[in-house]
């Protein structure tokens, strides 16, 4: 029986459990990646490696890496004579032409329980908003963003100090178990599909570095949730005079303590570092100044005494 024709369309390593999974499966042959091509990170704008084309390369997998799907991505994977393709983390809302290509279909992974939370940061927006739970969606793919009918979930629990790595990685893998229990299914088309309630959809945005600013006249409930959640990008931070300083982890000391917003605490209800909110008071457990080393919060004081005045009781974001 010949073996099913794959093409998986990732650009980010949450892919990853699933292209290993992939390559268990008796029936499957992998023939190809579609990726994006590796961009500048970081402060020296340093090229870095695209993780899903380095496991490619690994695994002697051909890999496509193109900033855009045109006619000539069209035409290579047309003449790939494609079963199946799957998609998870691409970044592209693909055109009618090449959701068409597989026999079998176009099937998206999308870390959320659709309808709820389409779109860019799904993960993060879910702890943004206190969840308790969230999952994977395998749903056919559709020219509107994350709008398919889907065929199966699979819930994930969040616990109290989760943050978007943690998250991310237990999605990625109930995504390749999810795989795993569908694929049958995909390859026989024994499926019957849910259509999403339209009305009940909530979509979220792209996410960017200033969305890490913390903003102390919110809830302490508010910023302890938005430092796990953009956890570790864009990551967190707040302005002391001229410098941006990171916050790395946070817990809240209280939720009802009055006092006035960005108010600086020292050594309060034995935390060394705390932070007046609109309510509650924010305690910063790891933090870091531009150029240095993530430091806990006694150890960061004990070395910027200047910066933060620790010589009074209190100080004034």
């Amino acid at each position: 029986m010949p073996k099913v024709r794959t093409v998986f369309l990732s650009a980010s390593d949450i892919a990853v459990p699933c292209l290993e999974r992939l390559l268990k499966i008796n029936d499957c042959q992998l023939v190809s990646i579609v990726t994006q091509p590796e961009r500048p990170r970081g402060r020296g704008q340093k090229h870095s490696p695209n993780p899903i084309a380095t496991w490619a390369q690994s695994h002697r997998i051909a890999c496509l890496q193109t900033e855009q799907m045109d006619d000539g991505i069209f035409v290579e994977l047309r003449q790939m004579q494609i079963d199946i393709a799957l998609v998870m983390a691409f970044g592209h809302i693909l055109k009618q032409r090449f959701l068409d290509l597989p026999a079998l279909g176009m099937w998206n992974f999308h870390t959320s329980l659709l309808p709820k939370y389409r779109g860019a940061s799904p993960i993060q927006t879910c702890l943004l908003m206190g969840e308790h739970e969230t999952g994977v969606t395998l749903m056919r793919m559709v020219e509107k963003l994350d709008a398919g009918p889907w065929i199966a979930q699979k819930i994930v629990g969040i616990e109290t100090q989760e943050t978007a790595h943690t998250l991310t990685q237990k999605l990625a893998h109930a995504s390749a178990d999810l795989l795993v229990e569908c694929w049958s299914r995909l390859i026989q088309k024994n499926y019957s599909v849910v259509e999403q309630i339209e009305s009940a959809a909530t979509v979220t945005r792209k996410l960017n570095k200033a969305d890490g600013l913390l903003d102390f006249n919110e809830t302490a409930l508010s910023l302890e949730r938005k430092v796990r959640a953009l956890n570790p990008w864009p990551g967190t931070f707040f302005q002391w005079k001229s410098e941006c300083i990171k916050v790395h982890t946070a817990h809240i000391i209280d939720e009802e303590i009055a006092r006035k917003p960005g108010t600086v605490l020292f050594d309060f209800c034995q935390c060394p570092l705390g932070i007046a909110t609109s309510k509650g008071i924010l305690a910063i457990d790891q933090l870091q100044r531009p150029g240095g080393k993530i430091l806990h919060a006694k150890e960061f004081l004990n070395g910027n005494k200047s910066l933060l005045q620790v010589n009074h009781d209190n100080a004034q974001l």
